[in-house]
């Protein structure tokens, strides 16, 4: 826009005439503004100059004003490009774009709202509102699918009749918070409602006792006698005493049940502590809870190892408390059975024992066991270096196991817990089986050391008036010589009634009976009695010689080694006639070396034992029995035997028959007890 001033009033027509065509020549409106001055008076004559300031001269701020007026006035079509007025255009409210009425198609010709949208705009909003509309859609579809599954799986869980909280279900067993004092971290427990039906939320404390003093007050009650029943969690073992204290009310023995085996041993321990502690009238007994698999055995395993070094709670006796030791597998015989078992799992030495399941007149049993524990190993991380198999021998090598793990039994029963109930039970009493072999031999060869060993027999009395042997010089304390005669035997009847009683509490199997050996040891054929045990497939094993024997026989083993008898008369004349030769010789028959000293598979034994002052003449003792030939005699151990008739209790060392002599000339033997 061109705005042109024309302030000199002596242009003439041709000036003004160029002017009109300079402006001509230019693109858009032009706005020409003609100034004229005033006429020239008399009074001003020459004074041209000063009137130039009379001239009205257009301002520059109107002039833009009119320009942006202009301009808001006339817009352009998006469509034809053409220009026109704005209020004769319509503005989309979503893009802000301006078109013809016209132009549109189809032309619009109706009123328009202001919220007017242009067809682009609305077939972008309908997409999205579809889009929009589909998604919904299809998450309510997703949502009631749910629900219906959220309801089914609600349904199966009412189906399943799940059993209430543990703790909660043994404390309504045991008849209620009235009668079971609960020392945990808890601040309520379900109880049953008093209809029946249901169980309903109670706080542990009541408006006497604050809660920060329940688990002593539960303690109290226990003490006193007014609650027999205690559960303790690790939250309630510290700080608390439940033994038999002589000083509290309730002095009845303890019964302490671990239901759940903590990771660690020191928790455990700190667990047993509780109910065995200084000032009790008795010891307590321990009892522990899981499953049968084979890897569960690492927690009682290691809890049995460290409680075994614990001289305050075993005194001193590491077999005090039979049911932890049993499962002390981290040994230097369990270290030894697991170097053989992964041995003969990898095919380099040969099994000592038949694997459970297999045998051993069916080869292919083992070869097939044998490729199963293999390929559990592996998949556990106990063989490793597999990719480094090749062919070899005609056979695939599949890796080896690593020097570190041969060994060590603790990442074995780590590791066990990875495998399948089957083969993990397998490989398990596999490891056992060998374990308990070795043991076996070790206490064959007298090698084993058990601690204090207790020597039972049905019938245990003192042959002779014991021999004071020694007298210690500085205090006079005697060293005494005790001999006893052992009846290990069990005779026809006792053991025909054992089997009756299991028959009539409903206990006994189908393999339960009386048992002959396939093969003949000595000239002679052995009977048993078996009948399985706790434990499905382990039998406990009964000799007309010496009794029970320690080591529960799996059924696979039992059936390898001995055969059903059908006759009990054929039992009968089995039995007792290995009752009476028992009872003249050993197991090894009447050219055994040793003679009358061998006390092996022979029912009357006569025992040794040396008891009363032992340390100062503890070194005579120990150069007496290394001149023995046999190993077994060489070894000193500490037993405890118990009269049958009057009750009597000894604890002392064990001295061989073969080596009496020469323990009492080292003693210098001084009199009889009687003197």
């Amino acid at each position: 826009m061109w705005i042109v001033a024309l302030a000199s009033y002596s242009l003439g027509g041709n000036e003004l005439l160029s002017v009109f065509r300079e402006v001509g020549n230019t693109n858009g409106p032009v706005a020409i503004s003609i100034l004229t001055p005033k006429e020239p008076t008399a009074e001003s004559g020459h004074e041209s100059t000063e009137s130039d300031d009379e001239f009205q001269i257009c301002d520059n701020s109107e002039s833009d004003n009119e320009s942006t007026e202009s301009d808001d006035e006339f817009q352009i079509c998006d469509i034809c490009t053409g220009e026109e007025e704005r209020r004769k255009l319509l503005r989309c409210s979503c893009c802000g774009q301006l078109f013809h009425p016209a132009c549109l198609v189809p032309p619009m010709v109706d009123l328009i709202q202001e919220d007017w949208s242009c067809n682009s705009c609305k077939q972008k909003t309908d997409e999205y509102l579809q889009a929009k509309q589909a998604y919904i859609a299809e998450l309510s579809k997703r949502y009631e699918a749910a629900r219906e599954r959220k309801s089914k799986v609600l349904e199966i869980i009412r189906s399943l009749d799940l059993p209430n909280n543990p703790m909660d279900d043994i404390i309504d067993q045991l008849g209620g918070p009235t009668n079971v004092a609960e020392m945990t971290g808890r601040r309520g427990l379900l109880v049953r409602a008093s209809n029946g039906k249901g169980v309903i939320y109670q706080a542990r404390n009541s408006k006497d006792v604050a809660m920060e003093m329940v688990n002593m007050n539960e303690k109290q009650l226990f003490m006193d006698g007014k609650k027999l029943v205690a559960i303790i969690s690790e939250a309630g073992s510290a700080g608390v005493s439940l033994q038999a204290d002589r000083r509290a009310l309730n002095q009845k023995r303890r019964v302490h049940l671990t239901l759940e085996l903590p990771w660690s041993a020191d928790r455990a321990i700190q667990q047993f502590g509780r109910t065995h502690r200084s000032n009790q009238a008795s010891a307590p007994e321990y009892g522990l809870l899981f499953t049968n698999l084979g890897g569960e055995r690492r927690f009682a395993s290691i809890v049995a190892k460290r409680l075994e070094s614990l001289g305050a709670l075993t005194q001193g006796d590491r077999r005090a408390g039979p049911s932890l030791s049993a499962y002390n597998y981290d040994s230097a015989y369990g270290k030894k059975a697991l170097m053989m078992m992964y041995r003969g799992i990898m095919e380099q030495d040969h099994l000592p024992v038949v694997p459970p399941g297999c045998s051993s007149d069916k080869p292919d049993t083992t070869v097939d066991f044998i490729v199963k524990a293999k390929a559990a190993l592996v998949s556990v991380g106990i063989v490793r270096d597999t990719a480094l198999g090749n062919e070899k021998d005609g056979r695939k090598d599949f890796g080896r196991i690593h020097e570190s793990d041969m060994h060590d039994v603790g990442r074995f029963l780590n590791r066990l817990l990875g495998l399948p109930p089957d083969i993990q039970n397998r490989i398990f009493e596999l490891f056992v089986s060998i374990l308990d072999l070795l043991v076996q031999n070790a206490r064959i060869e007298g090698q084993f050391d058990s601690g204090i060993v207790d020597m039972k027999a049905n019938v245990v009395e003192i042959r002779e008036e014991p021999k004071t042997v020694h007298m210690d010089p500085m205090s006079g304390a005697p060293t005494v010589l005790f001999t006893f005669t052992l009846d290990r035997g069990i005779t026809w009847e006792s053991a025909t009634t054992i089997l009756q009683q299991k028959q009539k509490c409903g206990l006994d199997c189908a393999d339960d009976g009386f048992y002959d050996s396939k093969r003949e040891w000595m000239g002679r054929r052995h009977f048993v009695l078996a009948f399985e045990g706790s434990v499905s497939g382990m039998f406990k094993i009964i000799r007309p010689a010496v009794g029970e024997a320690m080591r529960e026989m799996p059924l696979a083993e039992l059936k390898n080694k001995y055969k059903k008898i059908s006759s009990l008369d054929t039992a009968c004349k089995g039995w007792e006639d290995e009752y009476e030769v028992s009872s003249k010789q050993c197991m090894h028959g009447p050219k055994c070396k040793i003679g009358n000293f061998c006390t092996v598979g022979r029912r009357l034994q006569e025992v040794n034992v040396l008891g009363g002052l032992i340390l100062p003449v503890w070194g005579a003792i120990e150069n007496a029995l290394s001149k023995q030939t046999r190993q077994s005699h060489k070894r000193i151990r500490v037993v405890r035997i118990e009269t049958t008739t009057d009750s009597r209790r000894i604890v002392g060392l064990l001295i061989p028959n073969a080596a009496v002599q020469s323990v009492l000339f080292g003693l210098e033997w001084v009199q009889d007890i009687d003197d």
